[in-house]
């Protein structure tokens, strides 16, 4: 696979699109370029299974709502369209014949306007490198179909969110955690690491409210393009000083060095350093917002990380 931007950038890549408005300190997901890389502080210690088994057991899998399909480099891929705890999910399996279960979760959370996901451009970058490295690869749509970040009642894609819009009740981060339960239930995964992608809104969303409230139980890879944010409450609900807690989670930041969102990105980055989570970051010269191939950096980041575990 040609990777040009991982050339430039060396260590980190990630990728994700949308051309909708850019609320206050959350940017919409973006295009290309490349730029200048930190690597990863600290180290991954291992974490408890269930129960002594390294994988869910899931199976039976989920019935479709609706099917389609994305080509890629003359390829086709066919996903399913599932619906759990309000979200919708394209689902693609990886192929069949060669892959030895238990497989991998890759799922990804669009930025504000649902573009990448609604207009299947996640999937068509993403999805064709989990369909060969035995990864299931989820695309996940926002409960108001808009943003991950905002509260389920803020259904309208148009205007520009504020503050107040925030999910501070964990709302969402609920029903993520219920669809990654389900999709466990169905299919036979890989405890961790599990691999989390974001852009813009998706990436505030993970490091805000989601990965604060239940990374402990689902430990694993966050690729965080063009976004970030501090813990919504303020802490952890769980210690990343404690390696049965932390286990396999670290944190891989890529941004521009132009993005409005810049200071709240900078204090995610070393509010997680303190929380002793290992934290790795990537700066795009010249780019503002997600002015760069977000949606293949998260899967090029995806792929380059899980050799290290």
């Amino acid at each position: 696979m040609n990777r040009p931007l991982l050339a430039a950038v060396l260590v980190l890549s990630l990728t994700a699109c949308s051309e909708d408005p850019e609320p206050p300190h959350v940017p919409p997901d973006g295009g290309a370029d490349a730029g200048t890389d930190a690597g990863v502080d600290g180290g991954v210690d291992a974490g408890p299974d269930d129960g002594g088994s390294t994988s869910s057991g899931g199976a039976g899998k989920l019935p479709c709502d609706g099917t389609g399909t994305v080509t890629s480099d003359n390829q086709t891929y066919a996903y399913c369209v599932a619906r759990v705890a309000g979200v919708e999910l394209k689902i693609v399996e990886p192929r069949g014949g060669i892959v030895p279960r238990p497989v991998r979760l890759a799922i990804y959370l669009h930025g504000d306007g649902a573009r990448a996901h609604t207009r299947d451009e996640a999937p068509r970058a993403q999805a064709p490198w989990a369909y060969v490295s035995e990864t299931l690869y989820v695309s996940a749509l926002a409960p108001n179909r808009c943003s991950w970040w905002t509260r389920p009642s803020l259904t309208t894609c148009t205007g520009t969110p504020t503050e107040t819009d925030r999910d501070v009740s964990g709302e969402n981060a609920s029903a993520l955690a219920e669809v990654i339960d389900t999709l466990r239930k169905r299919w036979d995964i890989v405890n961790e690491p599990l691999l989390f992608g974001g852009s813009a809104g998706g990436s505030v969303f993970l490091t805000g409210s989601f990965l604060p409230r239940y990374g402990s139980r689902f430990r694993g890879i966050h690729a965080l393009g063009c976004g970030g944010t501090v813990s919504w409450s303020g802490a952890l609900e769980w210690d990343g000083n404690r390696p049965e807690q932390r286990g396999s989670t670290r944190l891989f930041y890529v941004y521009g060095d132009r993005d409005p969102a810049l200071a709240d990105i900078q204090a995610s980055i070393a509010a997680y350093r303190g929380y002793s989570i290992p934290v790795g970051e990537t700066v795009i010269a010249g780019a503002s917002g997600c002015g760069f191939d977000d949606l293949g950096a998260v899967r090029d980041l995806w792929e380059r990380n899980l050799g290290s575990l």
